[in-house]
């Protein structure tokens, strides 16, 4: 069995509940009352991506739009980002093979981390690479590389797993083979090796060995 190297964001926590909430406050405590469709296609590309396109339809200041997010988001803390369905077993299943479950993402360490605590993944995750390491964000593969120079693993050996068009680039940028988790609302135009409609398809695939 690959070892993974896991997004985080939309992939492991269905965190875009929580993502898309706050902007839709920061939005409204600006203004600019935004109904959620106009704004779900724009943070499954990148929450930059979302508040760079929307500070100009609107002719907001990026950091003004930025800095009332940031406020958002704190006012919503407590508001618990779940595992996406499957995710615990798939990850205990790479965990029994003897395998390994690797997170890559653009969180900063320490928000990342707790965010698996809460949700009860912690203790599946074998290591973590962030931005917070110094690595550039993704479509970069430098997170990439180095979650796998850290474990002398080969690109055979693992299979990167995302729900975004930046995800499966890195990947691929890294030698990686990749499978993409739909997510509602994205607008992808980008190949992966797996498409799966949730990470229960991603059992599947693990389990059809290395040829798969």
């Amino acid at each position: 069995m690959p070892s993974l190297l896991w997004d985080l964001d939309g992939t492991l926590l269905d965190t875009y509940p929580a993502i898309d909430g706050a902007l839709q406050d920061a939005l409204a405590r600006l203004g600019h009352s935004t109904e959620l469709a106009a704004i779900v296609p724009l943070t499954r590309v990148t929450l930059g991506h979302a508040i760079q396109t929307l500070a100009a339809r609107l002719g907001l200041e990026e950091d003004t739009l930025w800095q009332a997010y940031g406020q958002a988001e704190v006012r919503r803390s407590g508001q618990f980002a779940p595992p996406m369905p499957y995710a615990r077993e798939v990850m205990v299943g790479v965990r029994a093979r003897g395998a390994l479950n690797l997170v890559v993402t653009h969180r900063d360490r320490e928000g990342a981390i707790a965010r698996l605590q809460t949700a009860g993944l912690w203790p599946l995750v074998d290591d973590l690479v962030s931005v917070s390491d110094g690595y550039p964000r993704k479509p970069d593969p430098g997170m990439f590389l180095a979650a796998m120079y850290r474990y002398a693993l080969k690109p055979a050996d693992c299979l990167a797993v995302g729900d975004r068009e930046l995800d499966i680039r890195a990947a691929h940028a890294a030698g990686l083979r990749a499978a993409l988790l739909l997510t509602p609302g994205a607008n992808l135009a980008v190949e992966a090796e797996f498409i799966l409609a949730d990470l229960n398809a991603l059992l599947d695939v693990l389990n059809a060995g290395p040829g798969a």
